[in-house]
């Protein structure tokens, strides 16, 4: 085969052949290290470990690595079942690529990633960041290998857990909120986690803010001593007068040098750990929001943030567990608010609803989100009759219509304009009810593209002196974005009757 000329299929066939030669041998080869993550110019120090399992006398010739000029003569046989190993090392070159995933090295447009280089469209993941090909002499015929370098530890259930091992920046800078609202000029603190990746670093942390947004102190000094290191670093920020949007980045500069990273850790049994290294940077929105009353009690569904949202205008917020979810402690509460498919997930729903009839009917106000038809753990979703549905608006730029201007909603404290309704993500609301008793105004109105008009994605009830509301518009997902206008329009849904 050696002698036939073909560019395309022979060198695939051959490496094919080689997988199946080194099937027949037993052969097993693998290169670790004991370091998760370098940097460009580092040298990393690689065991390489082989066995050959066969009768058949193998010599470990080469060991070359495939993104560098580096090579190991080695020229070891490979006895029958005994295990060879060899500590080698290998320079990360200096313009090696961090570990980002290909497809998020750049900013992409809506539904679309951007990739300079084709090649890499359609693998699942990055090239292996540390590959050695590992070339062996089996009866006179050369073979080769491509292995990837692995980060080997030790998990106490799991055993013995391989990673891929990481190109990094030598700091991660990761801001601590992903978005910062501010309804008044009033500063707010701004926290940055810092973190060594790969050795000691010393340098400073700075924030760069849009326009208008001021920023103390200047600077921060860094000094970490060691691989994984970490400080906290806080800044106060404290926006224009009029309203503002943009984006705050944390920058730190070591060496001459200025990095902004993030690192985010995904980990999944079927995936393994990836690293994520996206811009270090939060979002800032000055927005007048203005809210009535202070303490909010919620009640967990199946995960969301709208908690720490509510924070960030100034409200205090309390989760509560089920001991206190009775109708004599939420009175001391402003507003109640159910967690996302709280129907759903909570299986004791029914009993904390009667509760939080009687908290309404003596004059509360309580807010259910979005629930979906499946596994519902109760029938009445509220004080008075109400049916949902799969209706949904994924449309987040489809036009929303108020059907009652003059509703409270609409007005107090905030006084809501089609403007709010700007900028939303991903979705208008999902699982809109369809049926409703007549006590339930709706309030707002909404639909897809040639699709039909949905009424129900904002109902609102008079129960007693207090008001229950179901809203099924995605605020799971528009509060953590910062969107100003759905922010404003929450603060109304709280400070109904008030």
């Amino acid at each position: 085969m050696s002698g036939i000329q073909d560019e395309s299929w022979i060198a695939e066939k051959k490496a094919q052949l080689d997988k199946i030669i080194a099937a027949c041998l037993g052969l097993h080869v693998e290169a670790s290290t004991a370091t998760e993550a370098f940097t460009p110019g580092q040298t990393a120090t690689i065991k390489l470990e082989a066995i050959n399992r066969s009768n058949v006398p193998v010599t470990l010739q080469e060991v070359r690595f495939s993104n560098t000029s580096d090579s190991n003569k080695i020229d070891a046989a490979l006895p029958s079942n005994e295990l060879v190993t060899k500590d080698l090392s290998c320079r990360i070159p200096n313009d090696a690529p961090y570990s980002q995933s290909y497809w998020l090295r750049k900013s992409g447009t809506l539904g679309t990633f951007a990739v300079d280089d084709q090649k890499l469209i359609g693998l699942p993941e990055n090239p292996p960041a540390l590959p050695v090909e590992v070339v062996l002499q089996v009866s006179g015929q050369e073979l080769r290998y491509l292995v990837d370098t692995k980060y080997r530890t030790v998990d106490d259930v799991a055993g013995d857990v391989p990673r891929p091992v990481v190109i990094s920046p030598p700091v991660f800078a990761n801001v601590m909120n992903g978005v910062f609202v501010f309804p008044t000029n009033e500063p707010k603190p701004v926290s940055v986690r810092v973190t060594a990746a790969a050795g000691p670093v010393k340098g400073e942390l700075k924030l760069d803010a849009p326009q208008g947004w001021q920023v103390s102190p200047a600077s921060l000094p860094i000094d970490l001593k060691s691989p994984g290191a970490e400080t906290v670093a806080t800044f106060t920020v404290k926006p224009p007068q009029q309203d503002s949007q943009g984006a705050v980045r944390a920058i730190a500069s070591i060496d001459g040098r200025d990095y902004s990273f993030e690192r985010v850790r995904i980990s999944y049994p079927h995936i393994g750990v990836q690293t994520l290294m996206p811009p270090a940077q939060a979002k800032l929105v000055r927005a007048d929001i203005r809210k009535k009353g202070d303490r909010i009690g919620y009640i967990p569904g199946a995960g969301d943030d709208i908690p720490e949202s509510l924070r960030q205008i100034g409200y205090s917020v309390k989760m509560l567990s089920e001991p206190e979810i009775t109708a004599k402690n939420l009175a001391q509460f402003s507003a109640v608010v159910l967690g996302i498919r709280a129907y759903n997930t909570q299986d004791r729903i029914s009993n904390w609803l009667r509760e939080l009839f009687a908290y309404v009917k003596d004059g509360g106000v309580a807010i259910a989100q979005y629930n979906t038809l499946a596994d519902l753990k109760t029938n009445q979703l509220g004080p008075y009759p109400l049916e949902i549905s799969r209706d949904r608006v994924t449309d987040e730029n489809a036009q929303v219509r108020v059907l009652v201007p003059n509703n409270p909603l609409m007005n107090m404290p905030n006084k809501i304009t089609p403007k709010d309704f700007d900028g939303w993500v991903q979705e208008r609301g999902l699982y809109f009810p369809n049926k409703w008793d007549p006590a339930w105004t709706p309030i707002l109105a909404c639909n897809d593209p040639k699709e039909k008009p949905l009424d129900g994605g904002l109902l609102v009830a008079k129960s007693g002196k207090g008001f229950f509301i179901y809203t099924s518009y995605s605020w799971f997902r528009q509060l953590p974005a910062g969107v100003p206008g759905a922010y404003r329009l929450f603060a109304n849904m709280l400070s109904l009757g008030k």
